[in-house]
């Protein structure tokens, strides 16, 4: 699998290459000369069928399902936001128009079925990708994070 690790702040800080099988100890990640070791928590980060279920990170157990999004799909708005332009300005029939932002259209929607599920780790946002992903992984929810968010935050008052 590859994970893009992030630090307790969320700062990328680089990506690498883990077996899911040999399970390494330390993660090495970072630009040459500044690579930064991490130690991985395995214990209990896997499943009985061998799946991610907590993050080997920051060892958070709460870890969302999401598409990663390939980088022409921004190409492609610009794309098909130049081609109404042009439409609204009246420099092609609206056949031509119609025609252009389906393709346009029918490519972005093959870009958004090519892209691949990974899972991301609520508190770190770490990202685990190229391996199988478990069923009862759901969706990124706006009420988890916001509970994530606050067991994070210190007390009032305390020091």
């Amino acid at each position: 699998m590859q994970v893009t690790a992030r630090a307790a702040d969320r700062s990328r800080l680089g990506q690498a290459e883990v077996s899911l099988e040999e399970r390494p100890a330390r993660l090495r990640v970072g630009r040459p000369g500044e690579e930064r070791e991490h130690f991985l928590d395995w214990e209990r980060a896997i499943d009985d069928a061998g799946q991610l279920r907590k993050c080997v990170l920051c060892g958070c157990d709460t870890l969302y399902r999401n598409r990663s999004t390939p980088r022409l799909t921004v190409i492609v708005a610009v794309l098909a936001l130049s081609v109404v332009a042009v439409g609204l300005a009246g420099y092609v029939t609206p056949w031509v128009l119609v025609a252009t932002l389906l393709v346009v259209a029918a490519v972005d929607v093959v870009l958004w079925l090519r892209s691949e599920w990974r899972l991301t780790c609520y508190r770190c946002r770490s990202t685990f990708r190229g391996m199988p992903i478990a069923r009862y992984h759901r969706g990124w929810d706006a009420r988890t994070q916001r509970r994530i968010d606050a067991a994070d935050q210190p007390s009032p008052g305390s020091s």
